[in-house]
């Protein structure tokens, strides 16, 4: 009896050493000779846990304890990586080829890993499509029917972007109780730009920090998302304070972007102007007539207070520029030419060029796509 007793805590302890493990194994093809690293993605950095110089097999072995879920990246020597969701005691299996790791793989025995497969999955199909479509619009910018092919094209654009932001919306809300969903808030289209990127998107910030902070109180993400969440809370409180402080009755959605200077104006710095808000192109022949209209109402209404703020949808800055001047425009024109105004675009639903929206004197948006006399007449009601 005494010896079985003895025996027991050594039992205890051999059951818990194999508890809260996670596995991940697998091949990777055509990779003999590159070194695969495996490691924590922790909210600081990149912890490294292992590393092995694969064989002609291509085959790894990896396991880490850990007893909350956790980012892992599978790295090869060539760059090529895979992320992964692991939670304690999964055996994760990945199979995959050198140069294709990361986009193609397969992974089994990880609910979360196949999670975080289908969001990069659909980020990649997004940033191919919309890579396709700018790469569509340098193309065909000299052919005789650029105009109407723009605005195709620009409101594809735009339907992208929407399904990729309807997409991370879904996944969410579907998966609000898995640490994925922390990875689908802050995934990005480019360098600059989130695919949830709206004020009102701090609501769902709101919904994973809730549902992390009653799981896994402790975790590393939680603590992250948590300080994200009360930041973001207090800049939206300033900026809700700072908008009603500056606009006093504006109503109209405010937009900052540098001109052809370089220089940053604000659309609200136009305030107690009529404000012609227009948005161009500059190898669209539809806009370049509207100019026309554009530069006979602002030379007659400019001196009583007329301003037109014009905001181009060109990503290349010499063809904006050259427009400008041929067209002799001299009120503000403003453009990102990173994205082509895409923010802009969207926060006032623009979805073809040209496009306008009119703005009076007290911030109130009085008219829309008005062109040629239609616009001159709205004008003349407000501007005397």
């Amino acid at each position: 009896m005494k010896k079985f007793l003895l025996a027991l805590p050594i039992l205890l302890l051999g059951a818990c050493s194999q508890k809260d493990v996670v596995k991940v194994e697998g091949e990777i093809d055509n990779a003999q000779g590159k070194t695969i690293y495996f490691d924590r993605l922790n909210t600081s950095g990149i912890e490294s846990l292992d590393s092995l110089k694969l064989d002609e097999d291509g085959t790894f072995s990896f396991k880490v304890s850990d007893s909350l879920p956790e980012f892992y990246l599978l790295r090869l020597s060539n760059g090529k990586l895979i992320t992964l969701l692991g939670e304690a005691n999964e055996k994760i299996t990945v199979k995959s080829q050198a140069d294709e790791m990361g986009t193609k793989y397969t992974v089994e025995g990880s609910k979360g890993s196949l999670l975080v497969q289908e969001l990069n999955n659909k980020l990649n199909e997004t940033k191919a499509k919309l890579e396709s479509i700018r790469k569509n619009l340098e193309e065909k910018k000299n052919d005789a029917d650029y105009s109407s092919i723009s605005q195709n094209l620009l409101a594809d654009y735009i339907e992208t972007l929407q399904s990729q932001r309807d997409f991370s919306i879904d996944f969410i809300m579907k998966n609000a109780t898995s640490l994925a969903s922390y990875m689908a808030l802050y995934q990005k289209i480019d360098d600059k730009t989130f695919t949830l990127n709206q004020n009102d998107d701090i609501n769902f910030v709101k919904i994973v920090a809730s549902s992390m902070k009653a799981l896994y109180p402790n975790h590393q993400y939680t603590k992250a998302i948590l300080r994200n969440y009360e930041e973001l809370e207090k800049r939206l409180n300033n900026l809700k304070m700072a908008k009603l402080i500056e606009a006093k009755g504006s109503n109209f959605p405010d937009i900052i972007l540098p001109n052809n200077q370089g220089e940053e104006i604000k659309l609200s710095s136009l305030k107690g102007k009529f404000i012609v808000l227009s948005y161009w192109a500059s190898q669209d022949a539809n806009s370049r007539k509207q100019n026309q209209t554009l530069k006979k109402v602002y030379n007659k209404y400019h001196k009583k207070g007329l301003e037109i703020y014009q905001i181009s949808v060109d990503q290349n800055e010499n063809a904006w520029k050259k427009a400008i001047a041929q067209d002799q425009l001299n009120w503000i024109n403003v453009c990102d030419l990173e994205t082509g105004s895409l923010k802009a675009l969207q926060l006032y639903n623009i979805q073809k060029v040209p496009a306008n929206y009119l703005i009076d004197q007290t911030g109130e948006i009085v008219g829309k796509n008005l062109y040629g006399l239609a616009l001159e007449e709205k004008v003349a009601e407000y501007v005397k």
